[in-house]
């Protein structure tokens, strides 16, 4: 089973994805309105906000069956979470009901028509919470056991069938929520209905459903921790964003947001790559797994550092040609900060999942805890001192401080990694000092940014090839630097 492979599947149907939402969203708009569709984006980030009434079960699943090998305790572990997801789910829709009856009207400005849709749709609103979440476990059993084609065939079917049903019943019946809201929760019904043929082959499931309640414990346990995670993560992702809007006004947000966006996408490789590592770091002993990591680190920092680098001379012609010069002159800088932050927390990946995968999901959530304070009185200082510039530099402080604590927990010592790494960060951050110090020229009068997007590139290729011949260097340099080190001791 590829890494590789697994990783390639993950990358295509993740940018699948992001391809279905570019095309749908002008559509909807143009047949359901801004404000339909203003309300239905809303439902979709309640019912991701709600998914965290799974506690961290599915992460707990996937990695509970990689490390089986018994195939009927692999089913019980399937059959109990499912059953748990499936409870916790129905309270949680049970919750989203009463709320919505609640918040419809009083706290919401809508129309009354729009008012009504809402109310109309609600049962189907809470009957997709349970779905949602039970989804998540098939999702996770199948990553399990590196079905990762399987599962991004499946996925990129249900975002047509989630994003295409109610376009198609918005079209040729009605563009009333309550006709799209029924009709959104039917598709993701029926996308997970066709999970379950392969399921029954890679689980495989061959006996009678049955609860290992043993198991129960130990699932709540590590989705404790998880959980954690997912509260406190979306809070530090999102704080520079409030505090930039409470200091600076909401205008200024934008100017953070649209570049930081673009940057956002550089992790999409290591999120590939990470996610194909889980189930084997999982079921892996400690030293095999932390020797897969260490190889994994350095194949990812091998292929990012060009794309990164490329990215920061990049910044400026993109929001240049994409909105208008103007914004890119004070827009770019901060991506171009930001981008030597992406390329850390990117590599980080890969400690984190390699400690959730040895059982430690407790010490993730207790960086992220320990992390909050301190990065909430960085951004602030830095935003009144150089602002836009200096909350980016706050975050890059926040992300290349967790990556260490990463590195160092995980027992991947830095050490181990240095000859490699160091001389990427060197590259990244005298890109990124030399085009923030760079004028930023007009591209269509003076070819500036072309030039340098030129020199870019050919940067790119060239620490593109010096890193592929480290990398096949490094085990044979890893054994020599350790030998010295026993000596020296």
């Amino acid at each position: 089973m590829s890494v590789a492979r697994h990783t390639f599947y993950n990358l295509t149907g993740a940018i699948g994805s992001l391809l279905i939402v570019l095309v749908t969203v002008p559509l909807f708009l143009a047949r359901i309105g801004t404000a339909r569709y203003g309300i239905l984006a809303i439902v979709w980030i309640i019912l991701g906000y709600f998914g965290l009434f799974n506690l961290g079960l599915n992460r707990a699943t996937t990695n509970r069956i990689a490390q089986l090998s018994d195939d009927r305790e692999r089913e019980g572990v399937f059959w109990t979470a499912l059953a748990l997801n499936a409870g916790l789910g129905l309270f949680g829709g049970l919750i989203l009901y009463m709320a919505g009856r609640l918040l419809v009207g009083p706290v919401f400005t809508l129309t009354p028509t729009l008012a009504h849709e809402i109310r109309v749709s609600l049962p189907y609103l809470a009957l997709a919470v349970p779905l949602s979440m039970t989804t998540g476990v098939l999702t996770g059993a199948l990553e399990a056991r590196e079905r990762f084609g399987t599962v991004n065939l499946l996925q990129l079917g249900g975002s047509l069938l989630y994003y295409g049903a109610p376009l198609l019943a918005a079209e040729s019946w009605s563009p009333s929520l309550a006709v799209l809201i029924p009709v959104t929760v039917a598709a993701r019904a029926v996308s997970a209905l066709f999970f379950i043929p392969p399921l029954i082959r890679a689980l495989p499931l061959r006996n009678r459903p049955h609860l290992e309640p043993g198991q129960a414990s130990g699932l709540f346990r590590y989705g404790f921790w998880i959980t954690l995670t997912d509260i406190v993560g979306p809070i530090l992702s999102t704080l520079d964003r409030l505090v930039i809007g409470v200091l600076d006004g909401a205008s200024a947000v934008t100017y953070y947001v649209v570049p930081s966006n673009f940057a956002s996408r550089g992790t999409l490789l290591a999120g590939a790559l990470s996610r194909s590592l889980f189930p084997r770091l999982s079921r892996s002993e400690p030293d095999a797994a932390k020797d897969t990591a260490v190889r994994a680190v350095l194949a990812l920092n091998s292929l990012t550092t060009p794309l990164i680098l490329v990215g920061i001379f990049l910044m400026h012609p993109f929001l240049a040609l994409w909105i208008n010069p103007a914004f890119a002159s004070r827009a770019a800088p901060v991506g171009e900060i930001l981008l030597l932050g992406i390329w850390v927390n990117g590599l980080a990946f890969i400690p984190y999942d390699l400690l959730q995968a040895q059982g430690r999901p407790d010490l993730t959530a207790r960086f992220h805890l320990l992390e909050l304070a301190p990065y909430l009185a960085l951004l602030w200082v830095g935003l009144v001192l150089y602002g836009l510039p200096g909350a980016a530099l706050a975050w890059v402080a926040r992300v290349g401080a967790d990556a260490v604590l990463l590195f160092s927990f995980s027992g991947l010592r830095i050490r181990q990694v240095v000859l490699n790494l160091g001389l990427s960060f060197l590259l990244v951050a005298g890109g990124g000092l030399l085009r923030v110090l760079l004028p930023p020229g007009s591209l269509l009068e003076t070819g500036t940014e072309v030039a340098w997007l030129l020199i870019a590139i050919l940067c790119a290729l060239l620490t593109s090839a010096w890193l592929r011949t480290t990398l096949k260097a490094m085990p044979a340099t890893l054994r020599t630097a350790l030998q010295s080190f026993r000596i020296a001791g």
